[in-house]
């Protein structure tokens, strides 16, 4: 979930004439953002990056997309706007007992979506895809990285096994800091949007913003050291090999993550250990290399 299309304003634009320009019911930003993480585990950030391929020139080129695949998933673009209305009455009519069932709802569709793409396209078109996620994620460094995304490296079965175990313990970490964004981007959907709030609320949601930043780009790091343990030499080698040649219309990754990867090259050379620092957040971005869809903020979760 991944690259840096639609812009933020779009996305909010989108939001506010699925809702008939009001603001998101209460629960209906957590809700969506846990489905997306949710499906995401399972492929649905490669979906989202076929679905801006299908309108994007630079994507639509990078992915190698024939003008027949375009217009299938135009095709499916155009049955998710459809859907819209159903999810948007669920919304507005959801209670506490009911947010579960929604959410539930929402993952398997996005699972269908993802495995009807899926089904429809070449393999060299699936490794493209999945080659253009993990580049804008970041690679291994991301706080959105996740087993799925981390296959473009070619993993075994065993080291599937061991790198899942490692994401487990880290799960409770990374998904108490996403409840904390989700927090912040419900009182921002509330409030009509960013460009809504006081600027008392916005320091606050911006002071906020970047001590969570600063904790998921933390723990992203730990993890990242753990999880290329389990990685052969040439695995880390196709994870540097992809970085360098990212697509110059990706986003700048965030400085912090850009830092943490130049001292983890310098330190196999001097063994010094990197701190990272803080770096700037506003209301309505989502976690580093996460792409600005509603909410932002997302994480890994189980039901």
């Amino acid at each position: 979930m991944l690259l840096s299309f639609p812009a933020p304003g779009q996305e909010r634009e989108r939001m506010r004439d699925m809702f008939r320009g009001q603001p998101p019911p209460p629960g209906a930003v957590t809700v969506i953002g846990r489905a997306l993480f949710d499906a995401g585990e399972a492929g649905f950030g490669n979906t989202i990056t076929l679905l801006a391929g299908a309108e994007d020139r630079n994507v639509r080129e990078e992915l190698g997309l024939t003008d027949t695949e375009v217009n299938s998933i135009r095709l499916v673009r155009t049955q998710i706007m459809m859907s819209a209305p159903q999810y948007a009455a669920k919304f507005q009519n959801m209670t506490d007992e009911s947010k579960q069932t929604v959410q539930e709802e929402l993952v398997r569709d996005m699972g269908r979506i993802t495995e009807g793409l899926n089904n429809a396209l070449p393999q060299e078109r699936k490794d493209n895809v999945n080659k253009l996620v993990f580049q804008s994620l970041g690679g291994v460094d991301s706080p959105l990285i996740s087993l799925n995304s981390m296959e473009v490296l070619k993993l075994s079965d065993d080291q599937k096994t061991k790198l899942k175990d490692v994401f487990d313990e880290v799960h409770e970490e990374r998904r108490a800091q996403g409840e904390k964004m989700l927090e912040i981007a419900e009182k921002v959907a509330a409030a009509g949007g960013p460009e809504n709030l006081t600027q008392e609320q916005r320091d606050e949601f911006e002071k906020l913003g970047r001590e969570l930043q600063s904790q998921s780009i933390e723990t992203a790091r730990k993890l990242a050291e753990r999880l290329r343990q389990h990685l052969t030499p040439e695995q880390l080698e196709l994870e540097k090999h992809l970085l360098a040649t990212r697509p110059a219309f990706l986003p700048r990754l965030p400085r912090q993550m850009r830092e943490n990867q130049e001292n983890r090259n310098a330190d196999n050379e001097s063994g010094d250990r990197y701190s990272p620092g803080v770096d700037s957040w506003r209301p309505g971005m989502g976690a580093p290399g996460l792409v600005p869809l509603p909410p932002t903020g997302l994480f890994p979760r189980r039901n």
